[in-house]
């Protein structure tokens, strides 16, 4: 590109697009095949016992590695930790759109669990939450091996 017709000139941002694939990992991969079947798993660290939800390959609490020999089924009952209530989200161009309901979003401790996961809430109106109470997961009718697969967490 010696020459000022070899340069290509560009009024505003060029288009780029950019295909990406990456692994979730195997234990990843197993809680989502999990979800498929309605099935809702953690992982119990075989040193500590500390039980984490969505599986991780170390121990956040003692960092001791762990596997799919590790893994476990939960109810799929928790606690309602914390919750947030949204009234916008974003549109897919960087930019916030005003919802026309509001969306429900807990920190939810699963029994038998000792980290949270944060998810959908329904069947349940803002005024009517609570930390503390009861929750339980409900499926999608039709369940892909997706996180999509839990519809939400309702009292």
């Amino acid at each position: 590109m010696n020459k000022e017709a070899d340069v290509l000139k560009v009024d505003g941002l060029p288009i780029v697009s950019a295909n990406f694939c990456w692994s979730v990992g195997v234990l990843m991969e197993k809680f989502l095949k999990a979800l498929g079947s309605k099935k809702f798993m953690a992982i119990k660290c075989p040193k500590c016992g500390y039980i984490c939800v969505p599986p991780r390959s170390r121990c956040v609490r003692c960092n001791t590695k762990m596997g799919e020999k590790d893994l476990i089924e939960l109810s799929g009952k928790g606690t309602l930790v914390s919750y947030t209530v949204a009234h916008v989200e974003l549109d897919g161009k960087a930019n916030f759109k005003d919802l026309e309901k509001p969306k429900l979003i807990g920190a939810i401790k699963p029994d038998d669990a000792d980290s949270t996961i944060f998810m959908p809430l329904g069947e349940v109106e803002p005024k009517d939450l609570k930390t503390g109470m009861k929750v339980s997961l409900q499926w999608n009718k039709d369940t892909k091996g997706e996180l999509t697969d839990i519809k939400y967490f309702k009292p």
